[in-house]
């Protein structure tokens, strides 16, 4: 929550140093002159809008693809983890309430202490989250399959073990590449350029203008805002809750 009242007054801050520019450009180079420039920079500004907004709405998709990509790992290690539990009920004895133990506790310590890692720096994984994890393993791999059924569950149980190692370190560490500069350089420096058109521009009231300008830059600028935290779902303004894990700790 503080980085996000953070980002707003980053955005309120910035938004005011465009309105006193606007304002300095006024007292500068005088209203009258300004307005001999509109037709002239309104279709500039035409086209510069059109290709800010073609940029910012490529960038917004791509960042938007890792988002639910992210997610979808996330919520596929929570049904990887609900699998194994239910697929530990065709095994009977210890074995099966030491390993559905260690898939809840598992589960919950993924949601106390290792989800809140990802904004922290140095290694997101949890010490004991990764004991939980080669413990399960561990049983997974000493359970004794006698009967058919067990064979197959216990086959199926390897299968999606694997997937939910996959899931996890996935989740962990497949969102550590960053944006290409190219791609920032032309939003950001596209911001810029477009805000900084809107100061050519003179209207006969000066409070509209200051208004317009405000929430023109505030607008722009959010939407870079926006970038910046989509691309990191897990640590951006609010970490993403780990939805799946609470729906199935819930249940059992």
């Amino acid at each position: 929550m503080f980085n996000f009242f953070l980002n707003i007054a980053m955005i309120s801050l910035l938004s005011v140093l465009a309105v006193m520019v606007m304002l300095w450009f006024r007292r500068r180079f005088g209203t009258e002159t300004l307005r001999r420039n509109h037709e002239v920079a309104g279709c500039v500004y035409s086209v510069i809008g059109a290709i800010f907004a073609v940029t910012v709405a490529l960038v917004v998709d791509t960042v938007h693809d890792e988002y639910l990509t992210a997610e979808r790992y996330a919520a596929n290690e929570a049904i990887k983890v609900a699998s194994i539990y239910q697929l530990a009920d065709w095994f009977s004895g210890s074995e099966d309430e030491r390993l559905k133990q260690q898939l809840k506790q598992y589960a919950q310590i993924v949601v106390d202490k290792e989800w809140t890692r990802a904004n922290q720096e140095g290694d997101p994984a949890d010490p004991e989250a990764e004991l939980a994890f080669r413990g399960i393993v561990t049983s997974v791999r000493t359970l004794t399959p006698i009967t058919i059924q067990q064979q197959m569950a216990y086959t199926e149980m390897i299968h999606r073990l694997s997937e939910l190692r996959e899931y996890r370190y996935n989740r962990l560490y497949g969102k550590q590449s960053e944006l290409p500069f190219p791609l920032w350089f032309a939003v950001v420096f596209g911001g810029v350029i477009t805000i900084g058109f809107t100061l050519f521009f003179s209207m006969d009231n000066p409070k509209a203008q200051i208004v317009l300008i405000f929430c023109v830059s505030a607008l722009i600028w959010s939407n870079i805002m926006v970038i910046s935290q989509v691309h990191y779902p897990f640590n951006g303004i609010d970490v993403t809750p780990p939805r799946g894990f609470l729906n199935w700790l819930s249940r059992i």
